[in-house]
């Protein structure tokens, strides 16, 4: 996706920063290096874990002080008391003749066994391929689940019972029984290039989440798995020019209007698999869902998938099916033991639905399942039972429900971050719930107190939670609460950071809201010098995103973006301002849907009328405003400057791994907000930066930059804007990152980058320009 900001909802606690403490330092200045290339003003963070099934107990991952060792730990965060559950000295490897460090590790249910996951590589966004050991506490014995020889294991699982793991390999699903060691093939068609069973391909990855395919069923009896077949996609080539005869790597990636990968959904009956076949045909049944080998199909996109509860005496399988504008979601049901599904319920929108890992939760009780909609207007929690009769609203108002936390059915309680108070914060509500038939949502509680931004994690029996909470002045700490909102203890704080920044006593942020080109109220943050003189004038350098549901108006710890804005205030006498366009989040299902099929147009229309409106402050000087911003906020950039208005509003602006044309980004992304191109040629005609290159003025300042291996927003969109600015004669900068991906980070990348952007912004935004460069 167009890099967005995704909460995680499993049950390990995601860090946003890397868990070393922050450098001491007596004197600390602000400057481009303290900011991006070292850990001055990195904050510390708390080391994080997997809640246990009771209490506020977690297990976690420590470092050994021997060699790559790693000991696995119980830890109880309100008594502090810790034990050693898994001494990483013992995990002695034969298969490879060394120990082997826990990256990653799950419980057997009965608690006698951890499936140990290491020497992991990545995949695209995340280490998913890997090796996997079975590692017994009672007779603390390492076992690998299979020969390394054969090649990586992915997504290993126990069954219900421990007796058996599954994984993928080389795109097909493997089972092994743990008692007799013996591995089984379940499927064998898997191919590069073709089928994928068990995981997915590089857009369902990277626009619907999700890798991990496959599911045992409750009772062990079953697996539940997707199948792709990306044979009719086509390859894009990503070239490392780095070499002496440059290498090419090539993945699938479907670009809009594009044909996607078939999909559908198996399930393997583990009593008729045959040990001794390669493959289990006959063990295999596939759910018919119209989106396999369906020329002209509804259906187009499976985009979850589960086990449910026993309905009448069989645990289904549940599936989200989409339709290629994804404005139609189906909830099926699938029976095992026939392959037919039912519509259990089905949800529509005028213009897209969104598919969050938190839109289905099934409680404990076996009985109901919670389901967000927007058919509302605002993201709402509603009670079903478990056959898809509803039962009423969990919560409702004028206000969006950001994450659903789950049900504590002892309790009858619902917990839900939102924002009931502010679109600018995120907070936790309590939520009375009634499995009696109702048509009114009942009153939320607010749980959380501090204002700010709450990101929260529920431990799993809904009894305490953790908060990672900041502001836009105070970095972040971590605390542990009850769920009624007691603070029990600090996990991490931030004392020594903070103090460190209030002695530089920077510039802060002032909310406030500008006029969009409709005069729709934006939210908006403005960042002063703090010797801001009212007299004066003042050059303005706009900070945008501004794509679907995301927002850079909020209060909490910006990190070093932030820093780098209020360096710029600081050391260079500039105001920096952000603004929230309409498509933003956290305003309802109406103010995101206005860029719908038109993606870039009113946007980069509320980022120009916002600019004019300060351009009309007397401390603005309106000759010297610029703009810059970062994937979607680059794109923006582009449109901002050239469309309408723009190229007399903007001076400077430095648009970095920019979409130019959205016929060159993916399918499930684009077409959510746009359709295909066929159904919308105007849309993206008008959306596209690229049609717009002439409008660049002889006297407006623009910087490109772009990292050539950058496999979500290809190089191949800047270079195609370069072009047709080259063909238009137009005047600009640009500046390429060989081996760089999308985030263009590593090594002293970042100090190189935004020492460029400041060199650029500053000559041609503040007065004395080219004196003010920063080498």
């Amino acid at each position: 996706m167009i890099r967005r900001a995704v909460l995680s909802l499993v049950v390990l606690l995601v860090l946003p920063f890397p868990s070393e403490p922050v450098r001491a330092q007596d004197d600390p200045e602000l400057t481009l290096e303290s900011i991006h290339a070292s850990t001055t003003f990195r904050p510390s963070s708390f080391q994080g874990g997997k809640w246990t099934d009771q209490g506020p107990v977690i297990t976690y991952i420590e470092p050994a002080d021997t060699a790559d060792a790693t000991h696995l730990l119980r830890y109880n965060l309100r008594t502090d008391e810790q034990t050693r559950v898994i001494d990483g000295t013992n995990l002695h490897a034969d298969d490879v003749d060394r120990l082997v460090p826990i990256e990653d590790y799950t419980f057997s249910e009965s608690g006698d066994k951890v499936l140990i996951y290491t020497d992991s590589e990545e995949v695209w966004r995340a280490n998913t391929k890997g090796y996997y050991y079975v590692y017994d506490l009672d007779t603390q014995t390492l076992t690998p689940v299979s020969d390394r020889d054969e090649g990586y294991q992915m997504f290993a699982k126990f069954n219900p019972s421990a007796t058996k793991v599954a994984f993928v390999r080389h795109r097909n699903l493997h089972v092994v029984d743990l008692r007799t060691g013996t591995e089984t093939a379940l499927t064998t068609d898997g191919e590069d290039g073709t089928i994928i069973n068990g995981t997915f391909d590089w857009v369902y990855e990277e626009e619907f989440g999700l890798r991990d395919g496959w599911k045992w069923s409750p009772d062990g009896e079953r697996i539940a798995f997707f199948k792709l077949d990306e044979s009719g996609t086509r390859s894009f080539p990503l070239m490392n020019n780095t070499t002496r005869y440059p290498e090419t790597t090539e993945f699938r990636y479907p670009k809009a209007g594009e044909q996607n990968s078939e999909i559908k959904i198996g399930v393997i009956d583990l009593a008729a698999v045959d040990t001794t076949a390669q493959g289990q045909p006959q063990a295999t049944r596939y759910f018919d869902t119209n989106t396999w080998n369906a020329g002209g199909r509804t259906h187009e996109y499976l985009a979850r998938m589960g086990w449910t509860p026993e309905v009448d005496g069989t645990h289904r399988v549940w599936m989200y099916r989409l339709n290629r504008n994804q404005n139609v979601l189906d909830l099926l049901y699938g029976h095992p033991e026939t392959g037919e599904t039912e519509q259990v319920l089905q949800h529509t929108q005028d213009t897209y639905i969104d598919v969050t890992d938190d839109k289905l939760t099934y409680l404990d009780g076996g009985e109901h399942f919670v389901f967000l909609s927007e058919r509302s207007g605002y993201n709402h929690a509603s009670l079903y039972r478990v056959d898809g009769t509803e039962v009423g609203p969990l919560t409702g108002g004028a206000w969006e429900v950001t994450q659903f936390h789950g049900v504590n059915e002892d309790a009858s309680t619902a917990y839900v971050t939102g924002t009931r108070d502010t679109s600018l914060e995120r907070h936790l509500y309590a939520a009375d719930v009634s499995f009696t038939p109702h048509e009114t949502a009942p009153s939320v509680r607010k749980v959380t107190s501090r204002p700010g931004w709450h990101a929260l994690n529920l431990s799993a029996d809904h009894a305490y939670y953790i908060d990672r909470h900041s502001t836009t002045d105070t970095p972040p700490t971590w605390t542990l609460h009850d769920v009624s909102g007691e603070r029990l203890t600090t996990l991490q704080a931030n004392d020594a950071l903070e103090g460190r920044l209030d002695s530089l006593d920077l510039p802060r942020k002032q909310f406030t809201s500008l006029p969009g080109a409709d005069d729709t109220s934006l939210n908006a943050y403005v960042i002063k010098p703090q010797d801001f003189d009212p007299s004066r004038s003042y050059p303005v350098l706009m900070y945008v995103y501004g794509g679907p549901g995301v927002q850079t108006v909020t209060n909490q710890w910006g990190g070093p973006r932030q820093l780098w804005h209020q360096y710029l205030a600081r050391a260079h006498d500039m105001v920096v301002v952000s603004v929230d366009n309409r498509g933003t989040g956290g305003r309802g299902k109406a103010f995101q849907d206005v860029p719908y099929q038109r993606l870039g147009q009113p946007e980069s229309a509320d980022q120009i009328h916002a600019a004019q409106a300060l351009a009309d402050s007397a401390w603005v000087d309106a000759d010297n405003i610029g703009i810059w911003g970062w994937s979607y906020g680059g794109y923006m950039t582009l449109l901002s400057m050239l469309r309408e208005e723009g190229p007399s509003t903007f001076d400077t602006g430095v648009s970095v791994a920019p979409v130019t044309d959205w016929r060159l980004y993916d399918t499930i992304y684009t077409e959510r907000y746009m359709s295909t191109p066929d159904q919308n040629a105007d849309g993206y005609e008008n959306g596209a930066p690229q049609a717009y290159a002439d409008r660049l003025r002889d006297d407006q300042n623009l910087l490109i930059v772009h990292g050539d291996d950058d496999d979500n927003v290809h190089f191949q969109n800047s270079v195609q804007m370069v072009n047709q600015l080259q063909s238009a004669n137009k005047q600009f900068r640009f500046m390429m990152y060989p081996t760089h991906e999308h985030g263009i980070a590593g090594g002293q990348t970042r100090l190189h980058l935004f020492t460029m952007i400041t060199n650029h912004v500053t000559e041609h935004l503040s007065p004395d320009g080219a004196s003010q460069h920063t080498e």
